[in-house]
């Protein structure tokens, strides 16, 4: 991993499903057009991307794929490299261009999400770090790691019952178990690598969200050269 290197700032928008890190991406869509002079790739983007391996990702996670099975012929080990390739191709093709021509980047998850839904220890973290630099080499991409990173943390129980109300259909990723896993290992990864901000996401209804929004503005603002309120 490399620090960014370019004028353009890359800020990621983490959390496990049920965090309410979509609402707070679409709210600080909103508010930052206040601030024209603030230049920002809109609309923000997401990993896995709608591109043909982001897509195809998301079929093998709600069992849609024709030929993949998660956990029958598809290990979880082999499954990572779906969205390191996914998002190799986003780097070259969206990120970095970007950032090099000096706008600003925020991304609703990035890298940091393969690293606590794929492993459970620090080694197991360190060893997915060690594939992505071992693909983003291959394809001669820097594997830049972000300037902000706001992890969005909740409860496994607050996060499993967002998603029981919202009646969406629940992917390979959305049980109790992992849920629970991926929490903690959120909270981990905060501790253990640069640039991550958490941000207490437990309350609920418009006046928290606001507050949640406020929270996260103090580190996000000032990455973006606005001086917070």
């Amino acid at each position: 991993m490399v620090n960014n290197p370019y004028p353009g700032k890359f800020i990621v928008l983490a959390g496990v499903d049920g965090s309410g890190k979509d609402t707070q991406l679409r709210r600080l869509e909103n508010a930052l057009t206040f601030f024209p002079k603030v230049k920002v790739l809109r609309p923000f983007i997401k990993e896995p991307t709608d591109g043909p391996i982001g897509r195809r990702i998301r079929d093998i996670l709600a069992n849609h794929d024709k030929e993949f099975y998660l956990g029958q012929n598809l290990t979880d080990a082999e499954f990572q490299k779906f969205f390191i390739r996914d998002s190799i191709d986003h780097y070259q093709n969206v990120i970095i261009p970007t950032l090099k021509s000096g706008i600003n980047v925020i991304c609703g998850r990035g890298r940091e999400s393969a690293i606590v839904y794929g492993g459970n220890t620090i080694s197991e973290f360190k060893n997915i770090v060690d594939v992505h630099e071992e693909m983003f080499a291959e394809a001669n991409v820097p594997l830049i790691w972000p300037d902000l990173i706001v992890i969005y943390d909740v409860t496994s129980e607050t996060a499993m019952r967002r998603m029981d109300a919202s009646k969406k259909e629940k992917d390979a990723f959305e049980n109790e178990l992992k849920v629970r896993r991926v929490t903690s290992n959120y909270r981990a990864l905060a501790a253990l690598y640069p640039n991550c901000q958490l941000v207490d996401a437990e309350p609920e209804n418009e006046e928290s969200e606001k507050t949640i929004f406020t929270d996260a503005r103090q580190y996000i603002y000032p990455v973006l050269g606005i001086e917070p309120k």
